[in-house]
């Protein structure tokens, strides 16, 4: 009975080390910075602490934005997850990205617009340097 107990712990204690050492996103393939609520999130933070002269309007068109944004995001995830198409997947989260470009630029101003596209452009150079393409 001892001999069970002590394989039991030792099995445990196997099984919590190896699921705290798994990578962000439990393991299967997540990306480090996250998933795509955390990637939108981080955005909207961005966009909030840079454009300070957003009114309650932009605010609440632009939580209606990146929600559905989100939701979209991640039935595009499943969908394209089954796929092999690397080439249709690009294509069809670049259509993505560019409808909600076109609809927060119908919320915001010239001005903030144009720190919107410079927060955009930043995280565009930064996910081609993560790549792996080794030109970091």
């Amino acid at each position: 009975m001892k001999a069970l107990q002590n394989s039991m712990l030792i099995l445990f204690i196997g099984i919590s080390i190896s699921t705290l050492a798994q990578p962000p996103g439990g393991g299967r393939g997540g990306r480090p910075g996250g998933g795509p609520e955390e990637m939108i999130a981080r955005e909207k933070q961005a966009l909030y602490s840079k454009v300070k002269d957003l009114t309650d309007d932009q605010k609440l068109l632009l939580d209606g934005i990146y929600e559905e944004f989100s939701t979209t995001l991640k039935e595009t995830f499943e969908e394209l997850r089954q796929s092999n198409d690397r080439e249709g997947r690009r294509k069809k989260m670049e259509a993505l990205r560019k409808e909600k470009d076109e609809l927060i630029a119908d919320v915001l101003n010239e001005d903030q617009f144009e720190i919107y596209k410079s927060l955009s452009q930043t995280r565009r150079e930064k996910r081609s340097d993560d790549d792996g393409d080794g030109k970091n």
